[in-house]
């Protein structure tokens, strides 16, 4: 008989199922970014790159402390009660909120120049999102997610072990949430578990500490032709 799948498992499969489509992702992007190249026309690319970031990390900061309603979760993923349903639990409420937070970082990747039809780059946004929840939990990922060696380890997973550092964070989130869910604490949930602005802060801070690695993997790149965005 097959083992029953770990919480980590079924929470990273969901979030693969369900997370923003690249066209939506881009469309997004460009959105703000139009906004920005209209408002600010003399204005560098690096700085639309970053103001274009600074809306996104608002915009899905603002709608993860709107999710303790249940009609704001309706419009987050479509036949929401069916997908969740086979979660259950407090894992729910780490599933959607990580799922937004995939979709922030795929925002961002696609505002930095990140395709995300590009596996590369789809891996890339799920490793930054989880590894910024990990950080903000108080766990340690062995270096600063948003620090020049953080920029570097990403990309050697991308050279070739990008599948299996997704799944060894999503497997330490996992963990996190049952720890967090024995101490009635869970640093990932939505609405009453810990509150609309406990929410915010979360989703903010993994936002802001994407929107650092991004800015420091461009800035890297050109100071190293050749290295940098694969995708």
């Amino acid at each position: 008989m097959a083992a029953e799948e770990n919480d980590d498992s079924k929470l990273l499969k969901f979030i693969q199922r369900w997370a923003i489509l690249p066209e939506a992702a881009r469309e997004i992007a460009s959105k703000y970014r139009r906004q920005s190249e209209s408002k600010f026309p003399k204005d560098e690319p690096a700085r639309h790159q970053e103001r274009v970031a600074d809306k996104i990390i608002t915009r899905y900061a603002k709608l993860s402390a709107m999710l303790g309603g249940a009609t704001a979760l309706v419009g987050v993923v479509p036949g929401l009660g069916t997908a969740l349903a086979t979660l259950g639990g407090g894992l729910a409420d780490t599933a959607v909120s990580m799922k937004l937070q995939v979709d922030m970082v795929c925002c961002l990747a696609e505002a930095f120049g990140y395709d995300l039809n590009s596996q590369d780059a789809r891996d890339l946004a799920f490793l930054i999102a989880a590894g910024g929840a990990i950080e903000k939990a108080g766990e340690q990922l062995g270096v600063k997610l948003a620090s020049k060696a953080g920029v570097r380890l990403l990309r050697e997973y991308l050279k070739g072990a990008a599948l299996q550092a997704v799944k060894a964070f999503f497997r330490r989130i996992g963990i996190i949430f049952t720890r967090k869910a024995m101490e009635k604490a869970l640093p990932f949930g939505v609405g009453v578990v810990i509150g609309g602005s406990a929410n915010y802060a979360l989703t903010h801070y993994i936002g802001a500490q994407a929107k650092e690695w991004f800015v420091l993997d461009r800035e890297m790149s050109e100071a190293e032709p050749g290295e940098g965005q694969t995708a």
